[in-house]
């Protein structure tokens, strides 16, 4: 069927109009194994009735597992497997390891496949799947290898997330922290009161893929102005220097972090270093900055629980920031937190320093 006898109709949804315009030879859906089933068919039947090519349903296993050399050879074997060509669409609906990994597949597939996003956590729904970001996991490291390609849209539908643990949704939450902490408009909504969760209806499920895609439209803003990360679109690694060096000393034992607890800890140990400043940059923070500050971390240890168990020392820590993807040279690289949209960076940091200024915040969180 051809564009003449199936034609672009405006009235679609958005993320339809976009598939439909795009105009795909066949269209490959991956999605997580544990997803609703009704959400699926109710999805399947939109993609069917709204493409004219063909449309392929593949169950998947999302997870880290995902981001290595081995799991990207397996799915390029399955893009050659279904035929796909550099006129084909991978769509995911699955959390932010699943649209990295397919993401990083997809863009070396044919020197370029397209694809778009379907986020079923809110880690991906506000943060994994927005940017063009791709990668995996190499060398015990967190995204070593990667692209810059850019997803035809993202899609949010809160009702995705029905299906996750209580753990899963409450950790994803940190990277929403995160852009309040970046963006003055972002955190006065932020700061209202949040959604029954989980959901006891259609109102409620509406107010959460609203308050998403606000969280999202902070990071979208500036990968706008930053596409490859050369200035501002630095500022959304906030946290994640000790907060990805986290992940990668926890991932091989019996307590390993979710990647939204990492850095909501992460957070929290900037906020820390901002009220007890020992990296260079910025003014003074003023009365309500300190106080957004404190109320920030009160909200991350009210909705992010964190694994229990002893952490990470900071000379292990240390091993795996020096081995961070942001890093130049020698320096350990990482942003300062200096209020709310004032963040200053790369600041370096050395290790003495960092290893007292950890140690101070261990005992303080102990404290409190």
């Amino acid at each position: 069927m051809d564009s003449e006898t199936f034609p672009v109709n405006p009235s679609l949804p958005s993320w339809l109009l976009v598939l439909r315009t795009a105009d795909p030879d066949r269209v490959l859906w991956v999605h997580e194994e544990a997803c609703s089933q009704d959400l699926l068919r109710e999805y399947f039947m939109n993609l069917e009735n709204a493409l004219a090519c063909p449309v392929v349903q593949v169950p998947m296993r999302g997870g880290e597992r995902l981001k290595t050399w081995d799991a990207v050879n397996e799915l390029l074997r399955l893009f050659q497997g279904h035929g796909l060509t550099r006129s084909s669409l991978v769509v995911t609906t699955g959390g932010g390891a699943m649209s990295d990994a397919l993401g990083f597949a997809a863009s070396i597939w044919k020197r370029g496949m397209r694809t778009l996003h379907v986020p079923t956590t809110p880690l991906a729904a506000v943060d994994a799947a927005w940017g063009g970001k791709t990668g995996i996991n190499w060398g015990g490291s967190k995204n070593q290898v990667g692209t810059f390609a850019e997803p035809l849209a993202v899609h949010i539908d809160a009702r995705w997330m029905q299906t996750l643990g209580e753990r899963d949704f409450h950790a994803g939450l940190a990277e929403a922290a995160k852009h309040a902490l970046l963006d003055a408009t972002a955190m006065r909504s932020f700061q209202a009161p949040l959604p029954e969760w989980p959901c006891a209806g259609v109102e409620e499920h509406n107010a959460w893929t609203s308050w998403f895609e606000a969280s999202a439209g902070v990071k979208k803003r500036i990968v706008e102005l930053d596409p490859h990360e050369h200035g501002v679109r630095t500022t959304l690694n906030l946290g994640h220097t000790v907060a990805h060096a986290l992940e990668a000393s926890t991932a091989t034992t019996q307590c390993a972090w979710l990647h939204g607890e990492a850095v909501a800890l992460g957070l929290h140990f900037a906020l820390h270093e901002a009220l007890n400043p020992v990296l260079g940059g910025g003014d003074a923070m003023s009365a309500e900055d300190t106080e957004h500050a404190q109320w920030m971390g009160q909200w991350l240890k009210e909705w992010i629980p964190l694994p229990k168990g002893p952490w990470p020392d900071a000379a292990s820590l240390w091993t795996f920031m020096t081995e961070d993807k942001k890093n130049v040279g020698d320096e350990v690289r990482d942003m300062a937190w200096r209020g709310v949209g004032k963040v200053v960076g790369p600041v370096s940091w050395k290790r003495d320093t960092f290893e007292a200024t950890w140690e101070t915040f261990v005992r303080s969180w102990n404290d409190s």
